[in-house]
């Protein structure tokens, strides 16, 4: 507990500097500054708004779009593309992260064992914008099975935390009580939970990542014309997990192997950034893609998702794509050191298969075109779409206008 006051007070030091430094030179609200993943990943909505902000600037009169990153790589091919991009820790990005109005983010707004997807000590009196990067059913953050906190969830540590004006002088450039968008009432709570936030901090608008992509990278065109080539393609998308335990790959399945070959459909696999185990072995139809690619860019291409707990799952269906979720290790799952954060068993029945027979079973009725046919299968997307993106039409134009109400 001590730790943790000794790192709050000296949070609220720094944000006292940052006010002091923003009163004598005001920031400006026509400059947005942008990051995502931890600064590694130009991915994901902070691209997807990124890139729509940069291509209608005047049109919403703004001055400046930049984007923040600790990849090297990234900072480069963004601004030989032309788009505004500085690395984060230089005195070029101090100065626009100490100038921008808005900044904006969609994953790590702490450094609790990694860095956070921007400079986030140079935040406080800017207006700040959690996207976040999944309408899911895993347990994360500080809903995780394996989060501990001083004297429990319910101790005293625990329910200062829950006080709003301390939870935001308190942390990293206030971050703790940013605005945190949310996709419906449901989803809020969910968000509420994982973020210890307070209902004020958060407001219901859709996913850029939902929206048309503005602008593809080259490497992206590339793997979409290969695409093409195939009569099909599935796209296998797991989740992060500690260990392997019960989890069996898909492609160890022959069935699996033989369908791909038999019916020209490729298999592209990404595992998940957090991910520990990543299945090495190739082959012909298969191709594994790099865990920094942005597969939001795919699902305009591509027949089906195959998953399990991933936000990736609410996101194909909301785009009415057949999904599988393969969930061999469910049990294992729910009782580890993330969870569950309802009976999915239940909820998600009609898409769920927990063996390899099943998966292919479901394969073959996508590749048939049957897979809506299914008993229950309309009625669970229609349900998923309600609970989940509160039937709303992805749209940059609301999502901004909801950004711009924020006071």
């Amino acid at each position: 507990m001590m730790n943790g006051i000794i790192s709050r007070l000296k949070n609220a030091s720094v944000n006292l500097a940052v006010c002091v430094y923003g009163f004598l030179f005001k920031r400006d609200n026509k400059i947005i500054l942008v990051g995502a993943w931890m600064g590694e990943k130009f991915a994901d909505n902070s691209r997807f708004l990124f890139q729509y902000l940069t291509s209608n600037k005047e049109a919403l009169g703004i001055d400046t779009v930049v984007w923040a990153t600790r990849n090297d790589k990234v900072y480069r091919e963004l601004n030989e593309i032309g788009y505004v991009s500085v690395l984060c820790g230089t005195k070029e990005s101090k100065y626009w992260h100490l100038k921008a109005g808005t900044h904006i983010i969609c994953n790590a707004s702490n450094r609790a064992g990694h860095e956070a997807d921007i400079d986030i000590q140079y935040s406080w009196g800017a207006k700040k914008i959690q996207l976040w990067h999944g309408v899911g059913m895993k347990k994360v953050g500080a809903s995780a099975n394996a989060h501990v906190d001083f004297g429990g969830k319910d101790g005293p540590w625990s329910k200062l935390k829950k006080n709003k004006i301390f939870n935001m002088l308190t942390s990293e450039g206030g971050w703790n009580e940013a605005y945190f968008l949310s996709t419906s009432e449901l989803n809020r709570k969910i968000n509420m939970d994982l973020a210890a936030c307070s209902k004020e901090s958060t407001f219901i608008s859709c996913y850029p990542r939902n929206c048309s992509c503005v602008k593809l990278l080259k490497n992206e065109e590339n793997l979409i014309n290969e695409v093409k080539e195939y009569n099909g393609c599935f796209l296998y998308l797991p989740t992060f997990r500690d260990e392997k335990t019960h989890y069996t790959h898909p492609l160890e399945s022959i069935d699996i192997r033989e369908f791909l070959r038999k019916n020209n459909y490729l298999w592209i696999e990404k595992p998940h950034s957090a991910s520990k185990i990543k299945f090495e072995d190739a082959g012909e139809n298969i191709l594994c893609l790099d865990s920094s690619f942005d597969i939001n860019v795919l699902y305009p291409y591509i027949n089906a998702i195959v998953s399990d707990y991933s936000s990736c799952v609410f996101d194909a269906v909301y785009r009415h794509l057949p999904t599988i979720m393969y969930v061999p290790d469910l049990h294992e799952y729910q009782n580890g050191s993330n969870g569950v954060l309802f009976d999915i068993e239940d909820y998600c029945k009609p898409i769920l298969t927990k063996d390899l027979m099943g998966l292919v079973r479901q394969m073959e009725l996508i590749s048939k075109k049957k897979f809506f046919e299914q008993k229950g299968m309309e009625e669970l997307y229609a349900k998923i779409r309600k609970d989940f993106w509160s039937n709303m039409e992805s749209s940059y134009e609301k999502i901004w206008n909801d950004i711009t109400r924020l006071n």
